[in-house]
């Protein structure tokens, strides 16, 4: 069990850092309808084996996605070989979530309150409306993990340069699937050659790398402050949303 649960927590780390390749797949609509209709059916089998209920229809779909998300990482492990185990009780788990406890909780509290702050506003920003509480709730998570990444980059463009910091943009509650789903690279190009720059080898989320395609997909890049503060990590100056 133990085995397991490293495995699924590994895979949720690499939810947002994939590579450009697989990020710009797009299945066949054929492909696509019979790998969801697939995954469905796995969706109904996995909260009946680990007896899991949702309260909420809108908190059930957000979770779905996590699901979803995680059957397509835990695929990839195991077709490269890095584990053999399959999807377990975690399965619909944000990173956030599945991290709690694995020592990642310096500051929390701040960064909590922060990021609750943060997502205020993100979601009047960009006119975001949830169906329940539950579905709330399950997107928050996924913004506040989408946070730590871009808390990353920021940190890495300062060490490059000093002066430039990112947001989160649209889809910031989103899974990498999701995003996998609804970007396709268009992003490219509408930010600037530092974005990419800075997670060039950097070590980000947990040591994992950060692709360029989160400079594309999941960030947003902001008009340095006429003050010219440094890109402090978490700095809400410099996170605007």
């Amino acid at each position: 069990m133990r085995g397991s649960t490293a495995a699924l927590m590994a895979a949720a780390l690499l939810m947002l850092l994939v590579s450009p390749a697989l990020l710009m797949l797009l299945l066949s609509p054929a492909a696509s309808d019979m790998y969801e209709q697939e995954t469905r059916r796995m969706f109904v089998k996995w909260k009946a084996k680990y007896k899991i209920t949702y309260k909420y229809t809108g908190e059930e779909e957000c979770r779905y996605a996590l699901f979803k998300n995680a059957r397509r990482i835990v695929a990839r492990y195991k077709a490269a070989r890095v584990t053999t185990t399959g999807l377990n009780g975690l399965g619909a788990h944000a990173s956030e979530e599945v991290l709690q406890g694995e020592g990642v909780q310096i500051g929390e509290g701040s960064y909590e309150e922060e990021t609750r702050r943060m997502f205020v506003g993100w979601k009047a920003k960009y006119k975001k409306t949830y169906r329940d509480v539950g579905e709330e709730e399950c997107r928050y998570m996924l913004f506040k993990g989408n946070r730590r990444v871009v808390v990353d980059l920021n940190a890495a463009a300062a060490a490059a340069a000093g002066k430039t910091a990112y947001g989160l943009n649209q889809f910031g509650d989103l899974t990498m699937e999701e995003v996998r789903e609804s970007c396709d690279g268009e992003m490219e190009g509408k930010l600037s050659a530092l974005c990419q720059a800075a997670v060039a080898g950097y070590a980000g989320v947990h040591h994992r790398p950060i692709r360029s395609q989160v400079c594309w997909c999941i960030t947003s890049e902001l008009k340095q402050t006429e003050s010219g503060g440094s890109a402090i990590p978490g700095d809400e100056a410099h996170m605007q949303i």
